[in-house]
């Protein structure tokens, strides 16, 4: 009897160990650029409230008039949810300003931090990437809040 609860707690003991080490290779932040934070605007396209991360689709149009679709990473449901979001935050053609750390590949997508949506107010579906609430402040303060176009910032040192 000892050896079977030996074996039991042996096999539980590495299942743990292994997921705890999944998890934690599953929340890396290193495809982003944590160095930049960029002002994406558009048209919401899809909102998807799903697990393990919430996406926001948005169509953007470019200076020639042609469309592109970014994609926008956010935090798990249950997270988002801690922070007043849920999956009605976001309608289609609702006009969006993403803050978001954009891919280190350079393609149209990115890690959300904040949005502020056609109303004025501010949604924080973010995963760990960013303090959002401290972020929205800096932008709101600098003014940046008011570009109108896909500008890119050096994140001050002091909020890294």
């Amino acid at each position: 009897m000892k050896k079977i609860l030996l074996t039991i707690g042996t096999v539980l003991a590495v299942s743990f160990l292994t997921m705890i080490q999944t998890v934690t290779a599953h929340h890396s932040f290193a495809m982003f650029d944590v160095t930049k934070e960029q002002i994406v605007i558009g048209r919401v396209q899809r909102w998807a409230f799903n697990n393990p991360h919430t996406w926001l689709y948005i169509e953007v149009e470019d200076e020639q008039g042609n469309t592109q679709t970014w994609g926008f990473e956010g935090a798990a449901q249950v997270h988002a949810m801690r922070q007043g979001v849920n999956g009605n935050t976001f309608k289609p053609g609702e006009m969006v300003k993403v803050i978001m750390l954009p891919l280190n590949s350079g393609e149209p997508a990115g890690a959300m931090c904040f949005v502020q949506k056609e109303d004025g107010s501010i949604a924080r579906p973010n995963d760990g990437v960013c303090n959002s609430e401290e972020r929205a402040r800096v932008w709101q303060e600098n003014g940046w809040m008011d570009s109108d176009n896909l500008t890119i910032f050096e994140k001050d040192p002091d909020y890294m």
